[in-house]
């Protein structure tokens, strides 16, 4: 069987974790991330992003709690292992406060997280424009850290040259 070649293109942290999830899934393949910017010259370089799922109306609520219990069991792995300080990945916990009580007080990924609960009076009231708060704990994800860590572990670097007579970075798996 011919070996299967796929191309991602984005080297941000989108890019680079779906080219890890192919090269993991799919077997016998050849991942090329094509991207004009890679680590540490991309938009995800310099933001972190605290996992809390997003909803999509489109889509039914128990593909997207799959979704969320899936990445994240994945990270908790990475932020439990002897990794969690390279890959940037660790527990955090806060609050997310709200001008009105939501109309779902309860978010479907609540049993995901740890220690979900209502945020008290007392917590609420540093917060006076406020009126409903929930408290939990989840993972946060250092892209500075992460990408270089996801490129060290899934990629080799090979240089291509482009049509346009510029070099781009091409990263294989």
């Amino acid at each position: 069987m011919d070996t299967v070649r796929i191309a991602v293109v984005g080297a941000g942290v989108i890019g680079l974790s779906t080219a890890a999830c192919v090269s993991q899934l799919v077997p016998r393949c050849s991942v090329t991330v094509i991207s004009d910017r890679f680590t540490p010259d991309t938009t995800s370089n310099v933001a972190a992003g605290m996992l809390i799922p997003p909803t999509y109306p489109d889509t039914p609520v128990p593909t997207l709690k799959r979704w969320f219990r899936e990445t994240f069991q994945h990270l908790s792995e990475i932020a439990r292992s002897a990794e969690a300080v390279d890959a940037g990945i660790h527990l955090v916990s806060g609050w997310q406060i709200f001008r009105s009580v939501p109309t779902e007080e309860v978010p479907f990924w609540a049993d995901v997280v740890l220690g979900f609960r209502e945020m008290t009076e007392a917590e609420l009231k540093r917060f006076p424009q406020y009126e409903f708060g929930q408290a939990f704990t989840t993972l946060k994800c250092e892209t500075s850290a992460y990408l270089p860590w996801l490129e060290k572990r899934q990629f080799e670097t090979q240089k291509a040259q482009g049509t346009n007579n510029s070099t781009e970075e091409g990263r294989k798996a």
